[in-house]
């Protein structure tokens, strides 16, 4: 888990599979949007889309986003119980839920191919439940610090964690005057107060890149856009059949 008993090597893998899943959702959910016209992992958008016909009686309407908060609960479902069989493993935990979502993504990607013009809520079905697959995956790789298919909750943290940077900052003058605030300024960018901080800023910046490289590149060459997405995946998943992952130490008991 990504917390600060974890080795330096795990945060570090964590990390870069928090970031590089970041592009990923980004890109998947830009080009369902422009693809399929709905965003699959944008839950609370669904939600209210379902509310709203529900109280208008428009039961057609209300379907597919029921439908798409189902599938991403699957997801969810599919990740946790693949994650909770191979808990024990040093290496290659995440494999198996890596690779279901590579196949998911890839089934879209055919079916986009297949049929361009097509707007078939199957293909939507299969984004909402890849997405909720890798969102569960991260959340618990990460310990619940971040999530990877929506920015709302890394942007309210962000926010919160700026006014304690600040503070932080600010505290150099205290008993060392200017010297102290510089020192603070330049030691802010490596300051492991703030590795969450960072994570969560790199998070944003890779799902904004894969928001719009992804439609970029889909407007310009169709469905094969997400082999890019699933070339990610297949990488993170070979590299973490490769990587061992030393536990976390136990903390010392006192008087020890």
């Amino acid at each position: 888990m990504f917390s600060a008993r974890s080795s330096p090597q795990s945060r570090r893998a964590y990390s870069l599979l928090a970031v590089l899943l970041a592009s990923v959702a980004g890109a998947v959910n830009a080009m369902g949007f422009v693809a399929l016209g709905a965003h699959a992992s944008h839950m609370s958008g669904n939600m209210a889309t379902l509310g709203e016909s529900l109280a208008q009686g428009r039961w057609e309407t209300a379907r597919l986003p029921a439908q798409l908060m189902g599938l991403f609960v699957a997801g969810a479902f599919c990740a946790t119980a693949l994650l909770d069989a191979s808990r024990h493993r040093t290496r290659g935990r995440h494999v198996a839920a890596l690779l279901v979502e590579l196949f998911v993504l890839g089934a879209v990607g055919v079916g986009l191919a297949s049929m361009p013009d097509t707007r078939a809520p199957l293909l939507l079905w299969g984004f909402a439940f890849a997405m909720g697959l890798q969102n569960a995956l991260v959340t618990r790789v990460s310990g619940a610090v971040v999530r990877t298919t929506h920015v709302t909750g890394m942007l309210t943290d962000i926010g919160i964690q700026l006014v304690q940077m600040l503070a932080w900052v600010r505290d150099g003058l205290h008993g060392k005057g200017a010297p102290g605030l510089w020192h603070r300024v330049l030691h802010l960018p490596s300051a492991v107060e703030f590795e969450r901080t960072r994570l969560h800023l790199g998070l944003v910046l890779a799902f904004l890149a894969g928001c719009t490289l992804g439609p970029y590149l889909f407007l310009r060459h169709g469905a094969v856009t997400l082999v890019l997405p699933c070339a990610v995946l297949g990488v993170l998943a070979a590299l973490d059949a490769r990587l061992t992952v030393k536990p976390a130490p136990s903390p010392t008991a006192p008087g020890s």
